[in-house]
């Protein structure tokens, strides 16, 4: 698992993913980076997520980051 921190993937206009890769699953989730950053703080790291299930399928999840979309003109991170 990547070793950024919440802050690092904030100021990177990033998200985090939580993607089921079961078969006949794909359910997906984007977390809240503000609450999260909110109740473990900036320099939390992103290895240190808790393995998760999948709340459809009960399999494991995979933790991935993905670019957010731009932000408006003028608008900072």
């Amino acid at each position: 698992m990547s070793e950024w921190t919440l802050g690092q993937i904030k100021a990177r206009n990033m998200e985090i993913l939580a993607l089921c890769e079961s078969q006949g699953c794909g359910h997906l989730g984007i977390f809240n980076l503000d609450q999260l950053i909110e109740g473990v703080g900036e320099d939390f790291a992103l290895a240190d997520v808790p393995a998760m299930s999948c709340p459809r399928c009960d399999q494991p999840l995979a933790i991935r980051l993905s670019f957010a979309d731009p932000l408006p003109e003028g608008e900072a991170p």
